[in-house]
């Protein structure tokens, strides 16, 4: 039944009885009430959509366990594994990041301060750069300053204001998500009984439609699970290496780096949006590092972060997150502005996969509209 040919479904359309045409009419306005009750509850789902992402993570660890022991033991270690991760986090982390996000905020530079900056970072470039290289360097500053002098103050204040709100945002959905007791147990049961869900709406479903229901499914799947538990793994990685490797900076005799915690969590954390991430992480650890510790810690600080996107792009996002999101970058620019200005921060941070998803859909409805089975049009959408 799964090789049923599209000409075969739109014959059995056409031969359906009146009694049929309602039953299908009241099921897809069940689905759309559904989906209008969802999108004017949107802000007191976003819990549970939380709660979805962290089931989503939670659930290889779950079904390994769940080979060994009950499923219900296996959500609970894995729980107690979680919850030590959390205890770890606001125990050993959270009290040396409050003090340096407070030095940091306490340390940047007053208006009067500026000057003596400029002075010491045009002192060390005409000690460090060759006298042949200035004066084409000078030129090019002379074009671009004057435009970067004017607009300087306005893009900043308009970053800053951005940045302060979407972090805001972020965090106070952090608490509020974290203050909610009713997750854990939610989660609990949505993970014990998915499996089960899944088998009673596979006995829902019209054979007609299930193996193109599964189909669509797990490329849905696929994407988000590729993009969302290789993002974060990426995210650990990058703001892990940044940590250590400003660190070793820092013994380095004429190099001094602070607020490494910061930087580093910064750098993990911007990993999560496509394409720019790395800048994020890159330019605001290069910025604090010039005002720390002058020009040539900021260049070391630089490299660092080159070689970490050299080895990202080359060795690690290969082998984490494959080529499942594959989504050519000039595309994936493009669906950075739309779904950032759709969706906000949310749409900016899930551009690739929502993109990925829609282009296999596409194809994979092309090749079925084209008279191919399910099997078929699939196989050629598998990696």
């Amino acid at each position: 039944m799964a090789e049923q040919t599209i000409e075969d479904i739109a014959s059995s359309i056409r031969r359906a009885t009146p009694r049929q045409i309602a039953r299908v009419a009241l099921v897809a306005l069940a689905v759309a009430a559904i989906f209008a009750l969802l999108i004017s509850a949107e802000k007191a789902l976003a819990p549970f959509v939380l709660g979805l992402v962290v089931a989503y993570l939670m659930w290889p660890l779950v079904n390994l366990l769940d080979k060994k022991m009950p499923r219900w033991a296996a959500i609970l270690i894995v729980y107690a594994i979680a919850a030590l991760g959390i205890g770890l986090f606001l125990v050993f982390i959270v009290p040396p990041l409050i003090g340096q996000i407070q030095r940091l905020i306490l340390s940047i530079p007053r208006a009067e301060d500026w000057p003596h900056l400029a002075q010491d970072i045009t002192t060390w470039y005409e000690a460090t750069i060759p006298a042949n290289l200035q004066a084409p360097i000078a030129s090019i500053f002379k074009m671009v300053l004057p435009e970067l002098q004017k607009n300087m103050g306005e893009i900043v204040r308009g970053a800053g204001g951005w940045l302060a709100s979407r972090l805001t945002q972020v965090f106070s959905a952090i608490a509020f998500v974290f203050g909610l007791l009713i997750i854990p147990i939610w989660l609990f049961y949505f993970l014990m009984d998915v499996r089960r869900a899944k088998t009673s709406l596979n006995r829902i479903l019209d054979y007609r439609i299930r193996a193109d229901f599964w189909h669509v499914w797990q490329l849905i799947d696929r994407s988000l699970s590729a993009y969302i538990r290789g993002q974060l793994t990426l995210g650990v990685i990058v703001g892990a290496a940044a940590g250590v490797g400003m660190a070793i900076l820092d013994f380095i005799p004429g190099i001094e780096i602070d607020y490494i915690l910061v930087l580093a969590i910064w750098a993990g954390f911007g990993e999560l949006v496509p394409m720019i991430g790395a800048m994020l992480g890159a330019v605001p650890a290069v910025i604090v590092t010039l005002f720390v510790g002058g020009p040539a810690a900021a260049l070391a600080v630089a490299g660092l972060f080159f070689v970490i996107q050299f080895s990202e792009n080359n060795i690690l996002v290969p082998r984490i997150v494959g080529k499942s999101v594959g989504v050519h970058p000039a595309i994936l620019m493009v669906s950075l502005v739309v779904f950032g200005q759709a969706l906000g921060l949310i749409g900016v941070v899930l551009a690739a996969p929502i993109t990925a998803i829609f282009r296999d859909v596409y194809f994979y409805t092309y090749r079925r509209l084209s008279g191919k089975t399910a099997h078929e049009a699939m196989r050629s959408l598998t990696p």
